[in-house]
């Protein structure tokens, strides 16, 4: 994924001074010279604050709805469990020809497949692998290495101790584990490692599609829960359509894992329908870009209906969410934490592009190295719009933002050229708000504390806010209106 720069880099606050003595009048008179180049404004550079901000009409009150209104987000997504059947097969080794001290891969494919798909022929629910480990691997073509694929109707369960590894092989694409077009198949318990330390990087290509778990060609209906998906060269689950355009996987639930370690991505939704990623501890992800959480990226497919809960993100090179394209995604309860790395993420914590819509609620966003962004926990970014100049592009998408009750420890929270967001009851500590070219804004009960040069910024904003936002415990006031645009940072520092 492309990096972009934010919009907004100078440094600067203006609020309107109202009449009220619980509200603060921010102006140049209330910085030391140590203030106004503080390196807790939004850039670490500005030159202070100005109070010239500026709106060609509109007023604080009401939005006129014809003019700008929020729609409430889409329904939260929920997503249907797998089925499952009865009666359990569990592998004998030998009976199989397959090998348990991490040897003979070929061999121990074949057999791991043959007993697979008797046992799903014979009727059996569950396909369970004791302690061992299990080398696989073979042939598949050109480009790809083969590991086991599994059928519908299917719970395959490595048993406590039991681990399959991707033997080393120069291909730039592998799936230890394939589930391709199936339906009702539960995969969980267990490790599944890859080769990145051996595998051999020769040929040309990024060798970016080494996958612990690949769900594609449209399947319905999988879990994979309770297992640690590490040292892949790829992704440790990888979602992805086939087929036509706008081809999804549908009902897909990822649950207690640990991934981590993965050159590409913890998990990429290319083409998912009704997801839900949930109580996940992602992290190390590295190597080769783009290096996130979760990646939702869908190329010629769709994704919608994501929703992320209850995670620990930590230590991932290139963010801990990315969503450059999927509709009505919910990130609630998640820890994004950079605390450990030792230099700059790429994009992150958590991208958000135009054509996207989010609700993000309740997290806890900690920055501490920042990113080749600056120190925002949560950025947009958008292409220009040919059609609107200075606004960015959502193909169609109207439904607004939604950033909610998060908490950005040494961190800021950006929005530029999307037409609408609602933000509300976020806190910030030593970071700001900005917003760029922004249609559509709704600015409620936030509150900015610290050493912040500017607590918010804004260029060419319509919306409204309620009177009740905060820095450092006092009101702060913008004479922002829902029916032109309003400023209140000189045009130099941005």
């Amino acid at each position: 994924m492309a990096c972009s720069s934010p919009e907004g880099t100078g440094s600067g606050t203006e609020t309107d001074t109202g009449s009220s003595a619980a509200t603060r009048d921010i102006s140049t008179s209330d910085l030391s010279t140590s203030d106004a180049t503080s390196t807790g404004g939004l850039d670490g550079t500005g030159p202070g604050v100005d109070t010239t901000g500026s709106s060609t009409g509109g007023n604080s009150g009401p939005l006129d709805t014809e003019l700008c209104s929020f729609d409430p987000p889409a329904p939260m997504p929920e997503v249907q469990p797998p089925a499952t059947s009865e009666g359990e097969y569990l592998l004998i080794p030998g009976d199989w020809g397959v090998s348990t001290n991490g040897t003979d891969a070929a061999a121990t494919t074949e057999g791991l497949q043959e007993a697979i798909d008797w046992a799903h022929a014979e009727g059996y629910g569950q396909f369970s692998v004791p302690a061992g480990d299990y080398l696989v691997g073979r042939e598949g073509n050109d480009i790809y290495w083969a590991g086991i694929t599994l059928p519908s109707n299917m719970v395959f369960e490595l048993l406590e101790g039991a681990t399959l590894t991707m033997e080393t092989n120069d291909r730039w694409n592998y799936c230890v584990i394939a589930v391709r077009g199936e339906q009702d198949v539960v995969i969980r318990g267990g490790t599944i490692a890859g080769d990145r330390e051996t595998h051999i990087y020769e040929g040309g290509g990024a060798h970016d599609e080494g996958h612990a778990i690949c769900i594609e060609g449209n399947s319905e209906r999988v879990l994979v829960q309770d297992m640690e998906l590490r040292d892949v060269t790829g992704d440790g689950v990888l979602i992805v359509g086939s087929g036509d355009a706008g081809n999804s996987c549908f009902d897909i639930t990822i649950r207690n894992n640990e991934i981590h370690d993965n050159r590409r991505q913890g998990v990429s939704i290319v083409g998912g329908v009704r997801v839900l990623i949930e109580g996940n501890e992602i992290h190390h992800i590295n190597g080769t870009s783009p290096q996130f959480g979760v990646d939702v990226e869908s190329l010629d497919f769709r994704s919608a209906d994501i929703l992320i809960r209850d995670n620990n993100f930590h230590e991932n090179f290139g963010g801990d969410l990315v969503n450059t394209d999927g509709t009505n995604l919910w990130f609630l309860d998640n820890i994004c934490d950079q605390t450990g790395l030792t230099e700059p993420q790429t994009d992150g914590p958590i991208v958000h592009w135009g054509k996207s819509d989010n609700v993000i609620r309740r997290n806890t966003i900690t920055v501490t190295v920042g990113s080749s962004n600056g120190r925002w926990g949560l950025i947009g970014y958008s292409r220009d719009d040919p059609d609107r100049p200075g606004r960015g592009t959502r193909n169609g998408n109207t439904a607004p933002n939604y950033f909610e009750d998060n908490v950005f420890i040494d961190a800021g929270l950006h929005m530029a050229r999307t037409e609408s967001f609602v933000v509300r009851g976020n806190t910030l500590t030593n970071f700001g708000v900005l917003g760029s070219r922004i249609d559509c804004l709704r600015l409620e009960s936030n509150e900015v504390d610290g050493d912040v040069g500017e607590p918010y910024k804004f260029r060419e904003v319509s919306g409204e806010e309620t009177h009740d936002n905060l820095f450092d415990g006092e009101v702060v006031r913008f004479l922002m209106g829902d029916d032109a645009p309003y400023t209140n940072s000189p045009p130099h520092l941005w």
